[in-house]
């Protein structure tokens, strides 16, 4: 039996060597935050202005209401959400905000897509100090 939390570290190491590959020197910083454990509502990566919740399960086919809640308690007011997730056999998926997505604050509901698309988004959102 695999320990869901070790999958769920190796998850998050994945994902931050594809962003590293993806956005070169500007993702060197990058790793997993551990204050997570210590501290509530803190995402699993901190990418600049995202915030990012990353989920790897076993099975099912879209993600849960309440990652996207989480996502959305960890990226406060000052930042964006991401939710990032996979389940075994499937492609990475990623979860943006529609307002994050259109500048419409009043806009509500999540907008689900493939890993290339989650990419081009995150370069059209990240903010670089």
């Amino acid at each position: 039996m695999i320990n869901g939390r070790a999958k769920g570290h190796a998850f998050e190491r994945e994902l931050i060597k594809k962003f590293q590959d993806e956005f070169g020197d500007c993702a060197d910083h990058l790793k997993r935050n551990l204050d997570q454990y210590q501290i509530a509502g803190k995402a699993d990566i901190e990418f600049n202005n995202l915030m990012i919740e990353a989920k790897r399960y076993a099975s099912g086919r879209w993600h849960k209401d309440c990652w996207w809640e989480q996502a959305m308690t960890s990226a406060g007011e000052n930042y964006i959400p991401v939710l990032i997730y996979k389940y075994d056999h499937q492609p990475i998926k990623f979860v943006f905000g529609l307002s994050d997505l259109t500048g419409d604050r009043y806009l509500t509901g999540t907008a689900t897509v493939d890993y290339a698309t989650g990419i081009m988004l995150m370069r059209e959102l990240l903010k670089f100090p």
